[in-house]
């Protein structure tokens, strides 16, 4: 059931390699890789497997800096990030065709685009000069605007993380506590901040919504303190008229899990962490029926820096799943599960 695949040029020592990030409906593939120099550059692999480089102009060529594509939408327009030469975040817009655009708020010092709909809209975060980091909407014409989570207060780095097709926009910002709180905002504007029930409220813990799918399902994590040196978090799924369900794979152990992607059916894929830390994937049917992911090549260590185990991030309609993986030297590759 797994396709792994490297891009070409990835490469082959930890913590290089692949790093697949979103796939479309028509089963395309993004992400970026690490070569052997340091550099990181954006990749985006077409169905039948081919795979295309490419980074953004003047993009940095060392220490782990360069060009990011992070999602893809339906007709294969893709949205990222760069860094140029004078160390400044750029966000980018790749047509179907290849061209590449930079793509910023107007007087923006730094803007990093995180999520494209099938409409056309993205969706990033940006900063103004000496100013607080902020979130902006572009609509499909080049229109720009901007907003706050939540909205008229106070708030630390907000982050919109996922746009589904009716325009609803999911992430998460800190407070000035340093406590973590999702959010939703709909195609109105009107936001509904969300915290989980467990979540903790220590500095760092919180609530953290990562995906939404076209009916509203929103999917992501709680964290709660930690254990072995590792993070205590669990998977967590709200339903569109606001019911939460905080959940784990039954295989999981005190440091729980991860959610990271649902479909529009109620798929969900994510990560968990078992009894001995080593980290799997998991994807969580629409029944509530749990199977565990393990790339045959991935490394079956406790999780560190170095070995991540296997990590799924998306899935979609059809059921493909694409994520990351570590092979026993910590070299990062990508598969396709189908």
């Amino acid at each position: 059931m797994f396709t792994n695949f490297d891009a070409p040029g990835a490469g082959t020592t930890a913590p290089q390699g692949t790093f697949a990030l979103d796939v479309n409906a028509n089963g395309a593939v993004v992400g970026y890789f690490i070569d052997a120099t340091t550099t990181v550059h954006a990749f985006v692999r077409d169905n039948s497997g081919d795979v295309t480089t490419f980074d953004g102009p003047e993009a940095r060529t060392q220490m782990f800096l360069g060009t990011e594509a992070v999602a893809i939408n339906g007709s294969g327009t893709i949205v990222g990030f760069f860094v140029d030469q004078s160390n400044v975040e750029h966000s980018f817009l790749r047509a179907t065709d290849g061209t590449l655009s930079v793509s910023d708020p107007p007087d923006s010092v730094f803007s990093a685009a995180t999520c494209i709909n099938d409409a056309g809209t993205v969706i990033g975060d940006f900063r103004f000069s000496f100013g607080s980091a902020l979130a902006y909407i572009r609509s499909n014409t080049g229109t720009f605007g901007e907003f706050v989570v939540p909205e008229g207060q106070l708030s630390l780095e907000p982050l919109p993380e996922q746009i589904n097709a009716a325009g609803t926009i999911v992430g998460r910002f800190f407070d000035t506590t340093g406590l973590s709180h999702g959010f939703l905002q709909d195609a109105t504007g009107m936001q509904t901040i969300l915290d989980a029930p467990g979540a903790g409220s220590a500095l760092g813990d919180g609530t953290t919504a990562l995906d939404v799918n076209g009916p509203g399902v929103v999917v992501g994590f709680i964290h709660n303190g930690s254990a072995d040196g590792l993070g205590i978090i669990h998977s967590f799924m709200r339903a569109a008229d606001g019911t939460y369900t905080v959940f784990d794979p039954p295989q999981a152990g005190p440091n729980g899990s991860l959610a990271d992607g649902v479909n529009d059916s109620g798929a969900i894929v994510g990560i968990y962490t078992d009894v001995n830390l080593v980290r799997h994937g998991y994807l969580r049917q629409p029944d509530g029926t749990f199977v565990s992911l393990d790339d045959p090549d991935a490394a079956q260590l406790p999780t560190t820096s170095v070995s991540l185990g296997t990590a799924p991030r998306r899935i979609n309609n059809s059921g493909t799943i694409v994520g990351l993986f570590t092979d026993p030297g910590g070299v990062r590759d990508s598969f396709v599960w189908q």
